[in-house]
């Protein structure tokens, strides 16, 4: 089995990006959070993606937008799933990483971290590059995408990671637009964005209330030329 393979099988099932990523990258991720940390024998990740439609961003209704969200994800979490089973089929041990639930979780900082940070994993694995917003923006489709990953105990062959440019040097769109002053460019204070983002209905609907700094991005829906 080779890269190229895994790539044909894993857009056969619907992915619209995937990349490949040796753990050696991973050196440098927080202790408890690395590959090995979840499977001692990963040799390499694979981060797929699959991409959220524009519309609900213009929509005056929180509905479409947490609605596409859902599906998404959902869409991303089968496609992982039956992907390991594809790579079980082949003799590949292919551990699926999901975005959530969270293990690790601050009740007083209302933080959470997956087991392995989906974002980093994709820029290691060339998907993308790590806009001021803190999101994954890739060249194609910007920060609309859903991501996902499989751990993998055999050796593939890697993608490179990318070397485009993602925010303006100026550019402070999301910084200025966050209603809650959570990102300061590096970072996102996970308490204050929750605080304003969120909401349940009388009826105990859960909705999205706040995607700003993904609509605002000049380059949210793909980056047109490297800047």
């Amino acid at each position: 089995m080779n890269s190229k393979q895994v790539k044909e099988i894993a857009s056969a099932l619907g992915t619209d990006l995937c990349g490949i990523a040796p753990v050696e990258r991973f050196l440098e991720a927080p202790e408890g959070f690395r590959p090995q940390d979840i499977l001692s024998e990963t040799k390499s990740i694979i981060v797929l993606a699959k991409r959220f439609p524009d519309a609900p961003f213009s929509s005056k209704s929180l509905v479409p937008y947490t609605f596409a969200c859902d599906v998404v994800l959902r869409e991303v979490f089968r496609i992982t799933c039956k992907l390991a089973i594809r790579l079980q089929d082949l003799g590949v041990l292919a551990v699926p990483i999901p975005s959530e639930p969270y293990e690790f979780w601050d009740v007083k900082r209302r933080e959470g971290r997956g087991i392995l940070s989906l974002r980093h994993a994709g820029y290691l694995a060339g998907l993308g590059v790590l806009g001021r917003n803190t999101l994954l923006m890739n060249k194609k489709f910007g920060n609309r995408i859903t991501l996902g990953a499989l751990l993998l105990n055999v050796e593939l062959e890697p993608d490179a990671v990318a070397s485009y440019v993602g925010c303006g040097e100026k550019c402070r769109a999301c910084l200025q637009i966050c209603p809650a002053s959570a990102l300061d460019g590096q970072t996102v204070n996970q308490k204050l964005c929750r605080e304003k983002s969120q909401y349940t209905t009388k009826k105990g609907y859960f909705l999205y209330l706040c995607h700003r700094c993904r609509s605002v991005c000049p380059n949210g829906a793909g980056i047109k030329e490297d800047i």
